[in-house]
């Protein structure tokens, strides 16, 4: 059969799948004019080295999975928040005047005093100052009985005060925490036992018929205040 020398233009397929009308013609340019894609409505083919997103597609069951956990998370936070209002309302920030707890250091003194060899101290204390505790201790160290009472000053200051008609020495030690005797102290011409252990410092005296012992690690200044109010009110100073 005779061929012709009319050339054949056959269709290219390009690497993403699509044909190219374009003859295999060397001389020919590699795209068409901008006219002829426009009139032909073409599509701008995607590169090969460009990947479309992937986007995640949930099916049904996963779906209805995931909202019952956020369902169920957003209950859980609800709860959580309807239990602790209640908590912080019946418990108030805490304030100063929560921990000022004062006692009617008169009233134990007398019931002490009906056990007590000696008159146990109920002082009558500067304004702002007050006693936080007071009790009568028995069957502690060897025995001993003593009345004992807290004062907190004005300015915030702590003094424990204990009082016996017994006082022995290892009574002495043992509730002063073994603190160490450091020489004599006076008090308006009084003269006070002085010990030291860190930051406590301890007076101690014999007064009429009974030994009273102050304690505070708030500065020699606070204890020396509470000897000479004791000084002042107990009998036989």
């Amino acid at each position: 059969m005779h061929q012709g020398s009319r050339l054949v233009s056959c269709g290219a397929i390009g690497e993403n799948g699509w044909v190219s009308q374009l003859p295999e013609d060397p001389a020919a340019p590699v795209s068409a004019p901008v006219s002829e894609q426009s009139e032909g409505n073409l599509e701008t083919p995607v590169a090969a080295s460009e990947e479309l997103p992937f986007k995640p597609v949930l099916t049904p069951s996963q779906a209805k999975r995931a909202n019952q956990t956020l369902k169920g998370m957003i209950i859980s936070v609800v709860l959580t928040v309807a239990v602790a209002i209640p908590v912080v309302l019946i418990n108030p920030a805490s304030k100063a005047d929560t921990y000022r707890q004062p006692v009617d250091v008169s009233e134990v003194a007398s019931q002490a005093a009906a056990d007590a060899t000696f008159t146990p101290w109920a002082p009558v204390l500067p304004e702002g100052d007050y006693s936080n505790f007071a009790r009568w201790i028995t069957g502690n160290v060897d025995g001993i009985k003593y009345w004992e009472f807290g004062v907190v000053t004005d300015d915030e200051k702590f003094v424990w005060v204990r009082q016996t008609a017994d006082a022995n020495p290892s009574w002495l030690a043992t509730v002063t925490d073994n603190a160490t005797p450091a020489g004599e102290h006076l008090v308006d011409g009084k003269t006070w036992e002085l010990r030291k252990k860190d930051k406590t410092q301890v007076l101690v005296s014999k007064i009429g018929n009974s030994t009273l012992m102050l304690s505070s690690d708030s500065g020699l200044e606070t204890l020396e205040s509470m000897a000479r109010l004791a000084q002042q009110q107990l009998p036989g100073s």
